[in-house]
């Protein structure tokens, strides 16, 4: 079998305004590399592929404004991106279709519009979280909402948490060292606050003190479904809350892959934010793994403790966006006694929320069928991945829990066992 997961660092990542995103198509050669290696193409004759959907498409566009469906049955994977020879922006050149195909069509429907806020989702849920959570887990709930608005009724929830993050960071006793700034994201700040507290608790063990400047969602969904509008609010406030942390000369971890793919990148080549404090922000963002990798291996792997437990990596398909290998993998295998396991899967399916509409729900379960049986075969006692999303997903659809590198590197070191899965604020 193949092994579809980056395994190695091959490039930076690339930072485009849109203009030379789309110019990126004259460089196509219709080699089909993207064809073979796309995900939804392979599971569906419903999407004509990503050669067929972007360069190829986008050169009649150009021409002459056409109203069509297939941008809308890309998932934004990025696979065909990662493995295009002469790297054609293939992705960001389909998400600026999907962009103009909604304009056309005069807007997003109801339900694309609910899963593009899960930050205004998660505040309203955090309010009453034991309430909400048992609303949403109701089964004729979710069907009356899979008939009324198009979220399908199988589609992975998350738990709401309300900001059980904030308030533990605001009561944290942190060291005097250097000042890191950290991009929580509306996961940790709604959903996923262990991940965030164990982010802090590993920089604080390296002597960091953490300052987290917005927890707000970077719109990422938005753009995805080509709401620019949204979207583009979204980003100018983000970037005026992390500026002032670039602009001091801080790096600005993360740890979810896509968040951070979007600071990168995204806001360059689909919102044409590509220079100024924009660009300041995104030069400045990095990945918690990587930033480890580069620096702080060894000094956390002279501390790490034995896990006895067999694990399953799935790096997320943003990952491959960033072209920096598989950093949590090199940091993971520093971990005594972990047996680690690679994926071999090119995607879990979710690709955020492509797999919640009911119109797409089956490809995103036909899409991930690989990593299932995968996981099925090997029987690891956990499955690791950076990507919230995909997390939910992957615990949902193979029954396993599914954990952040971060919170296996902070189980390791403070001695817990990572199947532990009680909030360890301590």
């Amino acid at each position: 079998m193949t092994l579809h997961q980056p395994n190695s660092r091959r490039r930076p990542a690339v930072q485009r305004s849109r203009e030379a995103t789309l110019r990126t198509m004259d460089r196509c050669t219709k080699c089909g590399i993207c064809q073979v290696n796309c995900p939804v193409a392979a599971v569906t004759d419903r999407f004509p592929g990503p050669k067929y959907t972007g360069p190829q498409a986008q050169r009649f566009r150009i021409i002459e404004q056409i109203s069509e469906a297939a941008p809308a049955l890309c998932s934004g994977c990025g696979v065909c991106t990662s493995v295009c020879p002469n790297d054609v922006a293939i992705t960001d050149i389909i998400t600026l279709a999907k962009a103009d195909m909604v304009r056309i069509e005069g807007g997003l429907p109801l339900r694309q519009r609910l899963l593009n806020r899960p930050d205004l989702i998660g505040r309203l849920g955090g309010l009453w979280p034991s309430m909400a959570n048992r609303i949403l887990g109701n089964g004729p709930l979710r069907q009356l909402a899979d008939q009324l608005l198009g979220i399908d009724r199988d589609a992975p929830l998350p738990k709401f948490r309300g900001r059980a993050f904030r308030r533990w960071l605001d009561g944290r006793r942190q060291p005097d060292g250097d000042t890191l700034a950290y991009f929580s994201g509306c996961a940790v700040e709604h959903y996923d606050p262990q991940v965030g507290i164990d982010a802090v608790k590993v920089l604080n063990h390296l002597g960091y003190r953490v300052e987290a400047p917005s927890g707000a969602c970077c719109g990422l969904p938005m753009l995805s479904s080509g709401a620019w509008g949204s979207a583009e609010k979204r980003a100018t406030k983000l970037i005026g809350a992390l500026a002032p942390a670039a602009q001091g000369g801080r790096k600005i971890v993360a740890t979810s892959t896509s968040c951070s793919l979007t600071l990168r990148s995204k806001y360059a080549a689909v919102l044409d934010k590509a220079d100024g404090d924009a660009n300041l922000v995104a030069g400045s963002v990095v990945d918690i793994c990587e930033y480890f990798r580069e620096g702080a291996i060894e000094r956390l792997a002279g501390d790490l403790q034995a896990l006895p437990h067999r694990a399953l990596y799935h790096g997320p398909c943003q990952l491959r966006g960033h072209a920096m290998g598989l950093p949590a993998v090199e940091l993971l295998r520093r971990v005594p006694g972990l047996d680690l396991v690679l994926s071999e899967a090119a995607c879990c399916g979710v690709a955020g929320t492509y797999g919640y509409d009911r119109d797409k729900h089956d490809i995103a379960v036909a899409v991930g069928a690989s990593l299932r049986e995968q996981v099925a075969e090997e029987n690891p006692d956990f499955v690791i991945c950076d990507s919230e999303t995909c997390r939910w997903n992957i615990a949902a659809t193979t029954g396993r829990p599914c954990l952040h590198p971060i919170e296996v590197l902070a189980a390791s070191l403070l001695g817990r066992d990572p199947l532990n899965r009680t909030l360890q604020q301590g």
